[in-house]
């Protein structure tokens, strides 16, 4: 037999088994906790500079797409934009802003049909040198057709927009006199402005002969009725195949395929058209509404260019009023 073990011998055992489950329970206690505490393999800090990396270069790819749709669309509509463009800077020249003070008064329209663009101005002092006389011009004429066209209709040969203007003068003689015959300075204005706009587009020999005015009824321009009158000028188109320069850049050219047969560059046009003129004789200045549109004959079964538009033409004249300028 087996000797039984003393009863402080039971005593011991039971008691080093007691600290041993204390300490694996101590233990686990101590696993748990440094567990918890430090982040394991699956917690571990993220590696953080390839996807950074990856998420700025496809924010940098989606400006980078958006900058080349917007250039492109805006090279696709640079016509309409070039004119709005022209329109700020002109009407911020300081020689433009000087002769409106000079003349105490400016002309504006009411807002165009979408066909029209907004009126722009010029200074003429120096195109109106030969009759010794300053003023500024306020005109419009029709633009692209749409945003992305890179021509004004006023250069299309389908048209009836072509070679159409409407506009207004201020003319103030420089030895402060008024006009003896105010429908011979309203020719003689629009004559030097026309010859004038068609060495700006490259015509080699612009030419500008007007007829004698008739009058045709009267009109109403800014609650004022004023004798209408009706002429004709022989002239040139500004339409070309190869001008260069600001003005062709800002109205924009057709491409020739698209031209009628028989028409070229610079070919001649009859510009029919309206006016009607009045003196200020508190300011010394004179007043000339107009509206024109062009006559031409092409190859094309003998037939001149689209309808006429002298009902819109007259409509935008009725809209002119005069404003102070101080």
């Amino acid at each position: 037999m087996l000797p039984r073990p003393s009863p402080d011998g039971a005593r011991s055992l039971s008691s080093e088994r007691d600290n041993r489950r204390d300490a694996d329970k101590l233990g686990g206690l101590l696993t748990f906790t440094r567990n918890s505490l430090m982040p394991s393999s699956v917690h571990s800090p993220r590696q953080t500079g390839t996807p950074i990396f990856a998420r700025w270069r496809n924010r940098i790819i989606i400006i980078l797409a958006c900058l080349a749709i917007l250039a492109g669309v805006a090279y696709m509509a640079r016509c309409a934009l070039l004119l709005h463009i022209a329109r700020i800077v002109l009407n911020r020249d300081s020689g433009l802003v000087a002769q409106e003070r000079a003349d105490s008064v400016a002309i504006s329209f009411a807002e165009p049909p979408p066909a029209w663009i907004a009126p722009m101005k010029n200074q003429m002092n120096d195109i109106w040198d030969p009759i010794k006389a300053n003023g500024v011009n306020y005109y419009m004429f029709a633009g692209p057709r749409t945003w992305f066209t890179s021509y004004s209709e006023r250069s299309n040969p389908l048209s009836p927009y072509y070679q159409a203007w409407v506009g207004g003068y201020i003319i103030k003689e420089r030895d402060g006199s008024l006009p003896a015959n105010l429908e011979s300075l309203a020719w003689q204005v629009t004559a030097l402005d026309q010859r004038s706009w068609l060495s700006a587009m490259g015509d080699p020999r612009p030419i500008a002969d007007a007829s004698q005015a008739t009058r045709v009824g009267n009109i109403l321009i800014d609650g004022h009725s004023w004798p209408l009158w009706h002429g004709t000028m022989q002239s040139h188109s500004d339409l070309s195949a190869s001008a260069s320069g600001p003005l062709p850049t800002l109205i924009g050219m057709p491409p020739k395929s698209s031209w009628p047969s028989g028409v070229d560059s610079y070919h001649d046009v009859t510009l029919d058209g309206y006016f009607a003129c009045w003196v200020d004789p508190q300011r010394k200045v004179s007043v000339v509404v107009y509206g024109v549109a062009a006559k031409y004959t092409s190859e094309v079964a003998g037939k001149t260019n689209p309808e006429p538009i002298n009902d819109e033409i007259l409509s935008l004249m009725k809209s002119a009023k005069l404003q102070a300028v101080n």
